[in-house]
Parts: structure tokens; sequence; C-alpha cells
């Protein structure tokens, strides 16, 4: 009966978070990021150009690499430090509902939400090149692996940013250094220290899968994975522990 209970408030917890993110103006972002992306590739993809490699890097370039982490960290950070701004998390609060349940409701309503934005993002970005350039069964092969990608992606910077918005009170200052700093630029260094990025195991996978992306010392498919889930468990597991036992004012 506890766990019923448990699950009606969760879903209820995620139907509220889902709507607030979705409809909130940040949504604008989202908006401009995707005709951003389809005019670049529209544009690229009207050149004389070789189309596999050229859709491929430009994809992983603009989609994977910037945009995808660029929208989970103004997303992610933002989802549960608004509500403890405004005060609306009071009813989370101050309700018998466990807060670990509470913060595994925000965690999956920000993926669910991130995941349909960019796969819209990386859907109509994809038709926008490949549209012109021919859409065959080697473009689909690039559309789904990076579709994995970007998914995969969403996970991992969604419990990351989530975990930034209760540690810090203001984490978009953390978001922009690790977004633009530690994986636009440590995730690009040759060497072994490119291995302490995010987008260093997805670029990774990706050149397992695509013939058309090349990256120095790259991990096999199974070390990624590994790499990446124990992250996703890690980073939930610490930002549920402190979003039960930390007090917000």
């Amino acid at each position: 009966m506890e766990a019923v209970d448990n699950l009606t408030k969760i879903l209820a917890l995620m139907k509220y978070s889902i709507r607030k993110i979705l409809f909130k103006k940040r949504i604008v972002i989202s908006f401009l990021i995707l005709l951003t992306v389809i005019g670049i590739m529209g544009y690229a993809g009207a050149q004389d150009t070789d189309r596999l490699n050229t859709g491929s890097n430009l994809m992983g370039m603009l989609i994977v690499m910037f945009f995808m982490p660029a929208i989970c960290m103004i997303y992610g950070s933002s989802v549960i430090r608004d509500e403890i701004e405004d005060k609306s998390i009071l009813h989370v609060f101050t309700s018998p509902f466990d807060r670990i349940f509470a913060y595994f409701s925000y965690y999956v309503s920000l993926v669910i939400c991130l995941c349909l934005i960019l796969a819209v993002i990386t859907s109509l970005g994809f038709i926008s090149f490949f549209g012109q350039q021919g859409i065959d069964g080697e473009a689909m092969n690039i559309y789904v692996t990076f579709i994995g990608l970007v998914f995969l992606g969403v996970f991992v910077y969604s419990a990351l940013f989530l975990l930034t918005s209760v540690v810090f009170k203001r984490p978009i200052y953390f978001g922009l250094f690790f977004v633009f700093i530690w994986e636009g630029f440590i995730g690009n260094i040759p060497g072994n220290i490119q291995k302490i990025s995010i987008n260093f195991y997805l670029k990774s996978i990706g050149s397992k899968q695509l013939e058309y992306i090349t990256v120095n010392g790259a991990t096999d498919v199974n070390t990624s994975l590994m790499v990446i889930f124990a992250s996703i468990i890690i980073l939930i597991l610490f930002g549920s522990l402190i979003f039960k036992t930390k007090e917000f004012t």
C-alpha cells in the first residue's frame, strides 16, 4: 500500500515538473537553438561536400559536443533551484513524501523533457542536412547513432547538473565553466587528460559505431558505457542524499 502511495506521489510530481519544464520561458532558448542547428546544417547540406563525413561531424560538433550539454546545463541547473528560490518546493519539504523519491522524480522528469527537446533538435538538424544530400541506410545509421549518443548524454549531464542545483546557490556559474572550459577545452586536449571529461566517452562510443568519427585514444564501448553509467549512479546517489539532508533557505 505504501509502495502504491509513493508511486502515485512520484507520478504526480513528475507530471507537475514536466509541465513546468516544458512551458517555462526557457523553451524559447531551445527554439532558438533549434533554428540555429537547422540553419547551419541546412546551409552545409546545400554545399557540394562529402555528405557522410560532413554530416556526422556537424552533428557531433553542434549537438553532442556543444548544444546538448548546454541545454542540459540550462534546464538541469534550474529545475530544482527555481523552486527553492520561489518557495514552491515547500510542498515537497512539508509533505510526508521521502525527499529521495522526490529527487528521483525531478531527475526522471528532466530526462524525459530533455530527451524530447533534443530528439526534435537532432531530428530536424539531420533532415535539414541529409534531406538535401540524400537519406539512405548509411545516413540513417548516423541518425540512430547520434540519437543514442544524445539520449545517453542527457542521462549523465542531467544527473550532474541536477546535483549542482542542490549544491550551489548559483549553479549556472559552475555549469558555464563545465560546459565551455571542462568539456569544450579539456575534453578535446590530446592525451589521457581528456578522459576526465564526459564527452570523451560519448565520442569514443560514436567512433566505434561510425568510421567518420575519429578519437585519439578512444576507449572501447563497454568501458565507455561502464564509466558513463557509473557516473550517473554516483551523481544521482550524491544528489538525492544532499537533497534529503540539506536545509534549503
